[in-house]
């Protein structure tokens, strides 16, 4: 299994370290320039707003590197030379690792990059309050109150970046996992590389159609795009379980139901 882990990395570096390395280039520009319009409070917003582009076409940067592999495999008919060498299932396994492996290490790299960016290239910020005190009078922050953790995210930024970039990462995994089941039956090299997007920005607006944004995929990748009241332990699971849902909903439609091989094309 290593072996095959190996050489299928082997046949995706060149891709995944070019999208990784000019996305995380595109993330130092955004954040180096983006934050000088806003007015901030603590110098890791300057990360926040530098990375909003990416909190959108997070997608095609975990499936793009990858996704496009299986299909050309399936369409030149060199999957079929696998047989007689290597067992099916752990080729396709193989495969799914690297696609998924590949998702992470792009989306974590790219978030990751930005936070240190923030804490440590970019000049400390002005502080600029921007609420009032109805009882006082007076300004104060809004860190705590849009924030999940507020405090940590005051006190510790470069942790609670960290943490947070993991965690994308891990979002990042799951939405390379459905292009990769795309990739698994389509015969359309497009919506292998787009269904993924394509899915989360219809998730987007389902949820917001019906007011419940803090279930949106989108939600769990990057808490502070709502207020923290509507924040709870369910926005970091909905929308990752409803992901998982679709991916075994369309395998099972493909496989149960239409009857479709990964072997033939």
């Amino acid at each position: 299994m290593k072996r095959l882990i190996r050489n299928e990395w082997r046949k995706v570096r060149v891709a995944v370290g070019f999208t990784a390395v000019l996305a995380m280039l595109a993330a130092i520009i955004c954040t180096l320039i983006i934050y000088k319009n806003y007015a901030l409070e603590a110098q890791l917003e300057v990360y926040e707003v530098g990375f909003e582009i990416f909190n959108l076409i997070f997608p095609l940067l975990a499936v793009i590197p990858t996704g496009w592999l299986m299909y050309f495999e399936r369409k030149n008919g060199f999957i079929n030379y696998t047989l007689p060498r290597v067992n099916k299932k752990n080729y396709v396994f193989s495969k799914w690792i690297v696609s998924a492996g590949s998702g992470y290490l792009v989306v974590f790299c790219v978030s990751m990059i930005s936070v240190l960016v923030a804490l440590y290239v970019v000049p400390p910020i002005t502080v600029q309050l921007s609420l009032v005190n109805p009882e006082t009078g007076e300004l104060m922050g809004k860190i705590v109150q849009t924030h999940i953790y507020g405090e940590q995210f005051l006190e510790q930024p470069f942790l609670y970046g960290l943490l947070l970039s993991l965690w994308k990462g891990i979002i990042g995994a799951l939405v390379a996992t459905l292009g990769f089941v795309f990739s698994l039956y389509s015969q359309n090299l497009f919506v292998i590389l787009t269904g993924p997007f394509v899915y989360v920005l219809l998730e987007n607006f389902c949820w917001s159609v019906f007011g419940l944004e803090k279930y949106r995929l989108v939600t769990a990748f990057e808490p502070s795009l709502v207020w923290v009241e509507a924040i709870s332990w369910t926005s970091f699971v909905t929308g990752p379980v409803l992901l998982l849902l679709v991916i075994l909903g369309y395998l099972v439609y493909k496989r149960k139901i239409v009857n479709a091989r990964i072997y033939e094309l």
